[in-house]
């Protein structure tokens, strides 16, 4: 019978908002070399990497997502065809199409705050096609 007061007082604990607070709603555009990012993906990244990742698709340079407020690291994602087929893959192959400091060396940061977050804008570079 000792358990329930642990139990109650956990309970209690988590009412009062278990895992801190809710993501907030970031909304933007992503332009690439100043035109609209037909298709990719956007990643907001805790900078102390203390939260999970979030994130979600770019659409005609647009995206929508919910994130969880703090000082974030920011990735852009796309991929288009290379110049040169493939000698294996043809052009099924795909490559990088923005740059490395926008995604795997990303320079890009992001304060989000809670509530909703519109405006969150980006611009990138095109990562040189092979």
């Amino acid at each position: 019978m000792r358990l329930f007061p642990v139990l109650a007082g956990f309970v209690i604990l988590c009412a009062g908002g278990c895992g801190g607070e809710s993501p907030a709603d970031v909304s933007g555009t992503v332009l690439v070399d100043g035109k609209p990012l037909p298709e990719g993906e956007i990643v907001f990244e805790a900078a102390d990497g203390s939260k999970t990742p979030a994130g979600g698709p770019v659409k005609d340079g647009h995206y929508e997502v919910k994130v969880f407020p703090g000082a974030k690291k920011v990735r852009i994602t796309a991929s288009r065809p290379p110049k040169k087929p493939d000698p294996m893959f043809g052009y099924a192959a795909t490559e990088p199409m923005i740059a490395e400091e926008f995604n795997v060396k990303t320079t890009l940061t992001a304060d989000v705050k809670p509530g909703k977050n519109d405006g969150v804008d980006f611009n990138a570079k095109a990562a040189p096609q092979k």
